[in-house]
């Protein structure tokens, strides 16, 4: 029996597929790994304005040698509020009908962020879409870009938020499309016209020692002693003049540790004399003080506040209260009115106005709420409570159970309740696809299935790797993601999936491995590629996995078929068909196929006629005639380019009429090419041509699917 596994790639239908359908997605929706597309708000009171060195940045942007600006700094000096600052004075000089980049670029990036999605998002918002964008090689990707940044009369400012994101990410799932690294920090060091792109990172990634051509880097390290007051003093903080020198001084200026400071006198109700002069917080001032500050606060949280900690802890983008409250609960269908929402609303929206929980809105409008990185960071080394009894009992009292709580403490219950945590982010991830997003067969876009993405991902970094590839394959997100371009995106996915990272069983792993191959070869990685097979071929003929070794021998042929490696090529679908030996016939009608787009390729049209015909047989045989469509296509086009015309003409308005049919989005290509021949021919002559065509296409297609009627 045939399952979602046992599939061969259909990779030049899919790669079609992915060129028609990117544009929807340009103009649509933000591409996976991005978190934000707007920055946060930085209205006074609630951020220093920091005039100075907004000032600063604003030259250097100005600066006619400066292409790109790198902000650097420690987590929590305030790299992403200054970027804000300058992005929203533009945005409002731009309201004003002020001088202002005539594009404003926001990207917020995360550990799942590819390179490639993170160009093609750039696009979207310089509102330069490329249909075929995810067909180019990575240096074509960037020259697109350089083209989009250097059109007259149209500068942009494009912000690239935490890019240390692409440089250290701490997850298996980080995707391929790193590779485009080198060339994407070549690119910030050309001449882009009078855009300019700024980066905030943790380091810069170019060594600073040297000096780069057109790329500057600004170190954001603390805020001045009157902006460090007027920030405690616009925040409620009361205390002395004296006192608030002193919180400035022993925090040196840094901006988050400010706020902490502040959050834990506002949680714990201590006064701020005791904070600073007690005996029994002497330790809050020694060492790193901004870690100290957060292991306080960490104490101080009401059970509420930490369940919500943790739940936000387990994610890398910003989400919905709906979402943390489902994780903190189990419970997907608590009410906005009820006592439970209303109590996890109003504990989110204290945290919210301390600044440890940064607010912002999706594309639906609904506010979304993310943990400060610091912040994360420390619950995930104490995901448990230290006094669990306590805050459970607390929770209890408004008949809340927090499964995120309840396994034992320890290393191993820690990584145990972590684990739990994404299982259940998993759950509420796959309830939400099967009740507010378009079932399997129904999908027609990359939103469409973003929390199924999301419960794979999650999946596996509780451990949980088969699940997610049975999820993976039961829900056939590996041909939507193909379709739709997300190729990079894939790669991550599957590699998560694999050894060293993963752990799923053999089969699925030389399956895995063989689409990882594939996903490389399209991406024009042949080392990467060549490798991935290898390691699918060895896993599969150990398991002695026939069907799995034809399937990887089938796309290992297309592979070298992409590189011009023909004799490799047929050798593979060769050794494929006699492994195969018919007993799948339609694995022997693609294996067909791929031999006729070889012998097409190198101009040997008998033969690539004969396979192409042996291909239509089977699909005869077999009462499959809607799935004709692609071979005759390429039967059609092999007869166009030996000048049969009406013949070719016959069969593609055929193919046309079959693949319009069963909805095939890759069908504008061949609309496309139709148009071609019209516009050489002239609409008159065309109009001819298709008539005499209709009039022969009975007698030619008796011959090629005699048996049965075509859709």
């Amino acid at each position: 029996m045939k399952t979602d596994r046992d599939i061969i790639l259909p990779t030049n239908q899919l790669i079609e597929q992915a060129q028609t359908s990117l544009h929807e997605q340009l103009v649509s929706l933000t591409p996976f790994g991005i978190i934000a597309t707007k920055p946060p708000a930085t209205d006074p009171p609630m951020t220093m304005q920091r005039a100075d060195e907004v000032h600063i940045l604003l030259r250097m942007v100005s600066d006619t040698e400066t292409s790109s600006v790198v902000l650097t700094g420690n987590p929590g000096a305030g790299k992403s509020t200054l970027a804000a600052l300058l992005y929203n004075g533009f945005e409002l000089s731009k309201r004003s009908g002020l001088p202002a980049p005539r594009y404003l670029v926001w990207l917020g990036l995360s550990p799942f962020t590819t390179i490639p999605d993170m160009i093609a998002a750039i696009l979207q918002g310089l509102e330069y879409p490329v249909e075929d964008f995810v067909l180019l090689r990575p240096a074509e990707q960037i020259q697109v870009l350089l083209q989009a940044l250097r059109r007259p009369q149209e500068s942009a400012l494009v912000i690239l938020d935490q890019f240390e994101a692409l440089l250290y990410s701490d997850t298996s799932q980080s995707g391929g499309g790193r590779g485009m690294l080198p060339l994407f920090l070549e690119m910030l060091q050309q001449d882009i016209g009078t855009s300019r792109i700024i980066l905030t990172s943790y380091q810069s990634p170019f060594d600073e020692r040297l000096e780069i051509p057109r790329v500057r880097s600004c170190l954001i390290s603390r805020i001045s002693i009157p902006e460090g007051l007027g920030l405690l003093h616009e925040r409620g903080l009361r205390a002395s003049p004296e006192e608030l020198s002193l919180i400035w001084q022993r925090c040196t200026g840094h901006i988050f540790s400010l706020v902490l400071f502040n959050a834990v006198v506002q949680l714990s109700g201590i006064s701020v004399s005791y904070l600073l002069n007690s005996p029994d917080y002497r330790p809050l001032w020694s060492g790193d003080v901004t870690m100290q500050l957060i292991a306080t606060l960490y104490h101080f949280l009401n059970p509420t506040q930490f369940a919500l900690f943790q739940a936000m802890s387990l994610f890398y983008q910003p989400v919905p209260l709906q979402a943390l409250i489902a994780i903190v609960t189990g419970n997907n269908q608590i009410q906005k009115q009820s006592s439970q929402y209303l109590l996890f609303e109003k504990e989110l929206d204290t945290l919210v106005q301390l600044s440890l929980v940064q607010c912002s809105t999706d594309r639906f409008g609904t506010p979304c709420y993310m943990l400060h990185s610091l912040l994360r960071q420390y619950m995930f080394e104490n995901f448990l409570d230290s006094n669990p009894q306590r805050r459970g009992e607390s929770l209890t009292a408004y008949g809340i159970t927090s499964p995120l709580s309840q396994v034992p403490s320890g290393s191993d219950g820690v990584r145990s309740a972590i684990a739990a945590g994404h299982k259940r982010v998993a759950t509420y991830y796959q309830e939400l696809a099967r009740t507010a997003y378009p079932p399997k067969g129904k999908r027609q876009k990359m939103h469409d299935v973003e929390p199924l993405i999301a419960a794979v991902r999650h999946l596996c970094l509780g451990g949980f790797w088969q699940e997610a590839c049975d999820l993976l394959f039961a829900e056939g997100l590996h041909e939507n993601l193909i379709q739709w371009g997300a190729w990079n995106t894939l790669i991550g996915i599957y590699t998560s999936l694999l050894p060293p990272f993963g752990d799923i069983a053999a089969r699925d792993q030389g399956i895995v491995a063989s689409y990882v191959a594939m996903l490389y070869a399209r991406l024009g990685e042949f080392p990467q590629s060549q490798s991935y097979f290898e390691q699918a071929l060895s896993l599969q003929r150990r398991i002695g996995d026939r069907k799995g070794e034809v399937a990887t021998l089938v796309n290992q042929g297309e592979m070298f078929r992409l590189a011009r490696d023909l004799e490799h090529a047929l050798n593979c679908f060769e050794a494929a068909s006699q492994l195969n030996a018919g007993s799948d016939r339609q694995v022997q009608c693609v294996i067909l196929h791929n031999m006729g787009l070889l012998y097409h390729q190198i101009k040997d049209f008998d033969q690539a006629y004969q396979c192409y015909i042996e291909a239509l047989d089977i699909i005869n045989e077999t009462n499959a005639p809607e799935s004709a469509g692609m071979v005759l296509t390429n039967l059609g086009m092999l007869l166009y380019q030996q000048k049969q015309f009406k013949k070719a003409l016959a069969i593609l308005l055929t193919a046309l009429r079959i693949r319009k049919k069963v909805q095939d989005t890759s069908v504008v290509v061949l609309e496309k090419f139709l148009k071609a021949v019209e516009q050489k021919l002239g609409p008159e002559k065309y109009g001819i041509l298709c008539q005499e065509a209709k009039e022969m296409q009975k007698q030619v297609l008796s011959r090629i699917l005699p048996a049965h009627p075509l859709p």
